[in-house]
C-alpha cells in the first residue's frame, strides 16, 4: 500500500463524518449563497477544523469565488482541499530531518509517546543514525519496561534509573551518555502530565530547562496529541505550549477517529507545524506530514465525494445529470411541451416520463398530470353538463373510460373520486329543472294554453318559427367532452 494509500486508509471515518454532512449541504443545490457559505463553515467545524480555522479557510474560499466569478458550490469544492493545505504550519522539517538534534516529547498519559519514541528510534536507527533513548517517565507502571522493549527491536542504547526517580536527573544523564558516544539523534520520553494541573506542568517544565541548560544540541520540544480527543487536544495545545514553548506536534490514532480535523485546528491555532502522523498501530504507521495529502484524504477526491451509489453515475456526470433532471421537473411544472421533456431525459440518458401512445401536446397547450388536472377537468365538464344536458351522455361515457390519450391514470387509486353516483343524480335533477325553467327539455308537458296557443298557430299556416341562424363566420363552440372525444 502506497504512502498516501495509507494515509487515506487511516484518515477514511474522518473523511466519512465530513462527505455526509457535505452531501447534506449540497442537497439544498449549487448557488453560492449566504446560505451556503454558513453552511460549508459549520460543516468544517463539525469535522473539528476549529471556528477559528474554519472561518479563515471560508473567508479565502469566498474571496477567490468573487476574484475568479466562480459559478457554483462545486467550483468552491474544487478549491478546498488547497485552501485546508494552507491551514497548517510549515516548518518542522530539521527537528527529525537528519540534523543532530535533541527531542523531548510531552503530552497527557495514554496519547502514545512511549510508541511514538520507539517507532521512531527504529526508523532513525535504519536510515543509519546513532540513536540514545531516554526514559524519563519515571512514574507510570511499565513504562521503562515498554521502552525497553523498543531499544531492543532497534538496537539502541536505552538511559534510565530507577522507578519513581526524578525524571530531570534521568535526562542529564542521558546527555551525558549521548555526548560520550557520539549520538546524533536523543529521544527522551517524559512522563505524562495533566494540563489541569499547574504543579505537574512546573515539575515539566523543570526537566525541559534542565535538558536546554545542558544540552549542546539543539533542543525541540515537541507535543504528542490523541486525535481522539477532539477539541480537548486543543485545549490540551494550548496550555502545553503556554508552559514549554513548543516547538513541533505529532498526531496519533487518527485511524480510530473521525475528528481528524483537530490536526488542522491546533496548527493552525497555535501556528506550530505537524512533523509525523500516526495511522495506524504498525511500526510504518508513523508517517511523515504533508498538508496537501491529508487535506486530499481528509476531504476526498470529487468524484468519491459525489457518488450517489455504487452503481450510479459519478462526479461530472453525476452533477450534470442532477442539472439535467431538475431542468425537465422544472418544464413540467411551468407547462412545457412534453416534446421538450422528452429531448431532455433523452440527453440524460433517461427514459421519458409519459406513456408511449400519449399524445404531444402543441407548444404553448398544458401538460396534465395525473391527479389535479383530472379533477380540474371533471369539474369543468359537471359545470357543462348543467348548462347543457344534451352532452350527459358524454359524461356517462368518460366515467366508464378516465384514461384517455392525454390523461394518463397510472392506477384505481390515482383516479379522482369524480362523480359519485348520487352527484350524478342529482346533477341530473338540477339539469332537467333548469332546462324545464328554460323550457328547453324534451320530455315536459305542454300546458293547456301552450297547446291552445300551437293550434291557432297551425290554423293561421304560421307554422313553427324559424330558428335563428348561427352568426357566419365563427366555429362552432364544442363542449369540453366533444373536445375530448374528437
Amino acid at each position: 500500500m502506497g504512502l498516501f494509500d495509507r494515509i487515506s486508509d487511516g484518515l477514511s471515518r474522518s473523511r466519512d463524518k465530513f462527505k455526509e454532512s457535505m452531501n447534506v449541504l449540497l442537497d439544498r443545490g449549487p448557488d453560492l449563497d449566504e446560505e451556503f457559505w454558513e453552511g460549508l463553515e459549520e460543516t468544517l467545524i463539525l469535522s473539528d477544523v476549529g471556528g477559528a480555522a474554519a472561518a479563515d479557510i471560508v473567508e479565502r474560499l469566498r474571496d477567490q469565488a468573487t476574484r475568479r466569478a466562480l459559478p457554483d458550490a462545486y467550483a468552491v469544492l474544487d478549491l478546498l482541499n488547497d485552501e485546508i493545505a494552507a491551514t497548517f504550519t510549515a516548518g518542522g522539517e530539521d527537528i527529525l530531518g537528519g540534523q543532530p538534534a535533541v527531542v523531548l516529547f510531552v503530552g497527557i498519559n495514554g496519547t502514545g509517546k512511549t510508541t511514538t519514541v520507539g517507532k521512531l528510534a527504529k526508523a532513525a536507527t535504519d536510515a543509519g543514525r546513532n540513536v540514545i533513548l531516554g526514559s524519563a517517565d519515571t512514574f507510570r507502571a511499565a513504562a521503562i519496561e515498554q521502552l525497553e522493549v523498543w531499544a531492543r527491536r532497534s538496537g539502541v542504547e536505552m538511559v534510565t534509573r530507577e522507578r519513581g526517580a526524578d525524571p530531570a536527573s534521568v535526562c542529564y544523564d542521558t546527555l551525558e551518555r549521548a555526548e560520550a558516544e557520539g549520538a546524533d539523534l536523543v529521544l527522551i520520553d517524559t512522563a505524562g502530565r495533566l494540563h489541569t494541573s499547574a504543579d505537574l506542568m512546573r515539575e515539566l517544565q523543570k526537566v525541559v530547562n534542565v535538558v536546554r541548560k545542558r544540552s549542546k544540541l539543539p533542543v525541540h520540544t515537541v507535543l504528542v496529541i490523541d486525535a481522539t480527543t477532539g477539541q480537548n487536544g486543543l485545549q490540551q495545545a494550548r496550555e502545553f505550549n503556554r508552559a514549554l514553548d513548543l516547538d513541533a506536534l505529532i498526531v496519533t490514532k487518527l485511524d480510530g477517529t473521525a475528528k481528524g480535523g483537530i490536526a488542522a485546528a491546533v496548527s493552525h491555532e497555535l501556528q506550530l507545524p505537524i512533523v509525523k502522523i500516526g495511522v495506524g498501530e504498525g511500526i510504518d504507521d508513523l508517517r511523515d506530514f504533508n498538508a496537501h495529502e491529508f487535506a486530499a484524504a481528509l476531504v476526498g477526491a470529487f468524484d468519491e465525494r459525489f457518488d450517489a451509489d455504487e452503481d450510479g453515475l459519478r462526479g461530472e456526470n453525476a452533477k450534470e445529470a442532477a442539472v439535467t433532471a431538475g431542468e425537465r421537473r422544472r418544464d413540467v411544472l411551468e407547462g412545457a411541451p412534453a416534446a421538450v421533456e422528452a429531448e431532455v431525459a433523452e440527453e440524460a440518458g433517461a427514459e421519458p416520463d409519459f406513456a408511449e401512445d400519449a399524445v404531444v401536446p402543441a407548444a404553448g397547450e398544458p401538460v396534465l398530470d395525473a391527479q389535479g388536472d383530472v379533477e380540474e377537468a371533471f369539474a369543468d365538464a359537471a359545470r357543462e353538463v348543467a348548462a347543457e344536458p344534451a352532452d350527459a351522455d358524454l359524461l356517462d361515457a368518460a366515467l366508464g373510460h378516465r384514461t384517455h390519450e392525454t390523461i394518463v391514470v397510472e392506477t384505481e387509486e390515482d383516479t379522482p373520486a369524480g362523480l359519485e353516483a348520487a352527484e350524478l343524480a342529482e346533477l341530473d335533477r338540477n339539469a332537467e329543472a333548469e332546462a324545464a325553467a328554460d323550457g328547453e327539455a324534451d320530455d315536459v308537458p305542454f300546458t293547456d294554453d301552450e297547446l291552445a296557443e300551437l293550434a291557432m298557430a297551425s290554423a293561421d299556416g304560421e307554422g313553427e318559427p324559424a330558428a335563428e341562424p348561427e352568426p357566419a363566420g365563427e366555429p362552432e363552440k364544442k363542449s369540453f367532452w366533444k373536445r375530448l372525444f374528437d
